[in-house]
């Protein structure tokens, strides 16, 4: 585990600090049906795996960053876990099948310090249900509990359903970076960048 070259303020939390001891935490999607959000763990190579090669739709894949068809990409995600870095959260299903993977990523030091990057990712049939939707707030929620000022998410603007999700949660789209991203068949894509004020803990009583 990472050690904070600053030291954290009142107010704020680390995941020893009870963070990880939230989960798992119920979602019910839209439909009645529930799954379950916890954070991921060491072994879950191989339901992380099935997740990216079964239930992740061949378009969402292609504007990945990394190649997850690459079974030791992901083995490595989930055996070199550093929570206090990345924060990765899973939900799955009560049989423990994996249906969405989000992360938050942050810097513990630096000019950065105050700020997180969201990714989430769901499966193409949870499309619509609120999965996404439940998995961005929860990590809203933990970059509040970790003291961070902003959260940022980047998305392709071919993303027209995520770019809508996180307008409704209250994201800002601060930028449009024409034709920056190339997805693996060379298709470029403009990069949008938006932003999430966090309201301080004490703001919410």
């Amino acid at each position: 585990m990472s050690i904070p070259l600053f030291p954290f303020q009142k107010g704020e939390e680390t995941m020893d600090d009870g963070i990880v001891a939230r989960y798992p935490k119920e979602v019910v999607l839209k439909t009645g049906g529930k799954v379950y959000l916890r954070p991921l763990r060491e072994d879950d190579v191989e339901r992380l795996y099935d997740f990216f090669l079964n239930e992740v739709s061949e378009e969402d894949l292609m504007l990945l960053r990394d190649n997850v068809k690459d079974y030791y990409v992901v083995e490595g995600w989930c055996k070199n876990l550093d929570y206090d870095r990345v924060f990765p959260l899973v939900a799955e299903t009560e049989e423990g099948r994996i249906l969405g993977n989000a992360t938050l990523h942050h810097r513990d030091y630096g000019w950065s310090r105050r700020v997180a990057k969201i990714r989430v990712l769901t499966c193409l049939r949870c499309r619509g249900l609120g999965l996404g939707t439940a998995m961005v707030r929860e990590l809203l929620e933990v970059a509040q509990l970790m003291g961070m000022e902003k959260v940022m998410a980047e998305v392709l603007s071919s993303q027209k359903a995520a770019m809508d999700a996180l307008e409704k949660l209250g994201f800002q789209k601060v930028a449009c970076i024409p034709e920056l991203a190339h997805d693996y068949k060379g298709n470029k894509h403009d990069l949008c960048i938006y932003l999430y004020t966090v309201r301080p803990q004490w703001d919410t009583f």
